[in-house]
């Protein structure tokens, strides 16, 4: 800056020359040049301004302009505040202003700045003051910071919710030595205990809580100050009080400290972690989700509970589509519109997402929250799985057709028995006439041996109808027939071949409708596994336990050339309601498989392969004679 004013412009500018300067004027700008702090020489009634190299960055853009300038035409904005501060100085006062405010351009934008100001006058030659030397610090970051802490400090003790603040002065050895009445009714000591200084902060200060408090000593060393920090302190009887400290060094070997007792707020936030606690360990156990919404239902704000649904590591604000199914979007949408409008509790069950991809079943109920102004804060509700019930009201009404479709066509074998008898003698008669031409007769015989077969069908559905449901000798051979024959049509349809070796005396004692279904649910899955064209292996034969010699079984294997179970799903397949076969399947065929072979103590086991060029699925049942 001493080059910048010796080579300044003088036509820009009504000082003169440094050559034609006053002695006093040199003085004075060599001590503005040589100042470490930022400093300004303002020269004559103009006030024009000369600064150093440490008032550049508080000068901005207005430098190298402003140098030699009279300094309210560069720093209009500062007039109103600045100009009586001037007119002391040059009446010869000096003055000192500390955190004086200003509004100050710095670079362009005008905004409040707190400087720290020295402002002495600079006497001419003639005795008159010809000018002023001000020396100034740019405070505004510490003016901005202690109100930051003063903000942060009254928050803290809003948040406290406590009206009594302890005041306590120790010296450096940790004694007290003085304190407010707060603090000794706070712990229960007194002004005589204070007088004996028999209180020290690290006998007061329980064992564990030892370190921080040296740890906050050494930040005192370093900067003077204390906190602030929460610890406990020993009450006079021997319980403990959570205080909150803050302190600073007086400069006289004291140390004063605040304490508040925050002892509540402790208990509070400990009750609140152990409901919470709770609250985690209700959803763990309960076979429930639960989840909180906004007050518009727009963004959910927690989701915790059983994983039955995708996506939930974090509440998804896009919850409709992520947990809700297409088809059931719409009707969600209006039930919660409605909920909102009429402000009542929200109940609906609905097809939600599942984790594994498929779709299940909840039953969702929410209940607004609102505060005392009546407004609703938000919505809290719990929704159960109710996949479970949902399939098995779904089976119970296939199940009831079934059953009335049983009725019906026993009803409709009963009513066909009599003419199937008459069709059967009217063909007995046709066949003795003697006067029936060969092709004729023969046409007959084949027409006799169709209606032998239609009344086989009504024989046994109105057998499966009224099989009594007791335990007795069954033919294991002969019920296998008896499914196949069920089958016959579709076999035929697929053109599957079916292959059966049935080896010895194959009688067990057990329900026989029940084995015949459990023979029937196998042979369909493996006509629905087996491409055109296949075939169907199934051996029956009899064998003895190797481990115990008196018990026998009736193994019977199931076999086809199908495209097999995958392995990731194999240990599925005789749960309830799980089915590999989409719409077309109801997922209760080999779980009722499974149940009838357990409740005659059979065993019923599954070998499958679905890679490779040899595909195919073996069912191994073993019946106890």
């Amino acid at each position: 800056m001493a080059r910048a004013i010796r080579e300044l412009d003088r036509s820009a500018t009504a000082a003169d020359t440094p050559e034609a300067w006053p002695f006093a004027l040199r003085a004075a700008i060599d001590t503005m040049l040589g100042c470490a702090f930022p400093a300004t020489l303002q020269w004559g009634p103009e006030l024009l301004l000369f600064y150093n190299d440490a008032y550049i960055p508080m000068i901005g853009e207005r430098h190298p302009a402003a140098l030699g300038r009279p300094i309210l035409e560069t720093f209009p904005e500062i007039a109103e505040t600045y100009r009586p501060i001037a007119d002391k100085v040059l009446a010869g006062e000096s003055l000192s202003l500390v955190r004086q405010p200003f509004r100050y351009a710095l670079n362009r934008a005008v905004e409040e700045r707190w400087f720290d100001l020295s402002y002495s006058p600079v006497y001419a030659e003639s005795g008159n003051v010809g000018g002023l030397l001000a020396i100034g610090v740019d405070v505004t970051e510490g003016v901005i910071a202690d109100r930051e802490r003063a903000v942060a400090q009254a928050r803290l003790r809003r948040v406290q919710e406590t009206d009594a603040v302890g005041l306590i002065f120790f010296d450096y050895t940790g004694t007290i030595i003085d304190s407010n009445d707060v603090f000794l009714k706070t712990l229960g000591y007194s002004r005589e205990d204070i007088a004996g200084r028999k209180l020290n902060w690290r006998v007061l200060t329980p064992p564990e809580w030892v370190a921080i408090s040296e740890q906050q000593m050494e930040r005192f060393a370093i900067e003077g100050r204390i906190g602030p920090y929460e610890k406990q302190y020993f009450c006079k009887d021997g319980s403990r009080r959570w205080m909150a400290f803050a302190g600073r060094d007086l400069g006289d070997g004291t140390i004063a400290e605040y304490c508040i007792d925050v002892t509540d707020r402790h208990a509070a936030e400990e009750a609140s972690q152990a409901a919470e606690q709770r609250f985690r360990a209700l959803v763990e156990a309960t076979s429930d989700f639960v989840y909180s919404m906004s007050p518009d239902w727009s963004e959910m704000y927690q989701l915790r509970g059983r994983d039955f649904l995708r996506g939930t590591a974090e509440p998804d604000r896009n919850w409709m589509e992520t947990y809700i199914h297409p088809e059931d979007r719409e009707m969600v949408a209006r039930s919660v519109a409605e909920a909102i409008r009429n402000r009542h509790t929200f109940v609906m069950e609905h097809r939600v997402l599942r984790a594994d991809g498929s779709s299940g079943w909840t039953l969702s109920r929410a209940v607004p929250l609102t505060n005392e102004q009546g407004e609703v804060t938000a919505w809290f509700g719990a929704a159960s799985d109710i996949t479970a019930r949902k399939q098995a009201e779904e089976a119970l009404v296939r199940s009831e057709k079934l059953a009335t479709l049983g009725r019906l066509a026993a009803a409709i074998a009963h009513e066909i028995n009599n003419p199937l008898e008459s069709l059967t003698n009217l063909l007995y008669l046709i066949q003795g006439s003697q006067a029936l031409p060969a092709d004729a007769r023969e046409y007959v015989r084949a027409a006799d041996r169709e209606l032998q077969r239609v009344a086989q069908i009504a024989r046994q559905s109105l057998g499966f109808y009224r099989e009594n449901s007791a335990p007795g000798p069954s033919d294991v051979g002969q019920l296998l027939e008896e499914a196949a024959d069920l089958l016959r049509g579709k076999l035929a349809a697929k053109d599957v071949q079916l292959q059966k070796e049935l080896l010895g005396d194959l009688t067990v004692t057990a329900v026989s409708g029940e084995l015949r279904q459990v023979f029937c649910n196998l042979l369909s899955n493996s006509l629905d596994a087996l491409p055109h064209a296949g075939a169907i292996r199934i051996r029956a034969t009899r064998r003895r336990d190797r481990r115990r010699q008196d018990r026998e079984y009736v193994v019977v294997t199931i076999a086809d050339g199908g495209r097999g179970i995958d392995a990731n799903v194999r240990a599925r397949i005789f749960d309830p309601f799980f089915t590999t076969k989409g719409n077309q399947g109801t997922g209760l065929g080999l779980w009722v498989t499974h149940q009838l072979v357990a409740k005659h103590g059979g065993r019923i086991r599954v070998r499958s392969r679905s890679r490779g060029s040899k595909t195919g699925t073996a069912f191994s049942l073993s019946i106890p004679v």
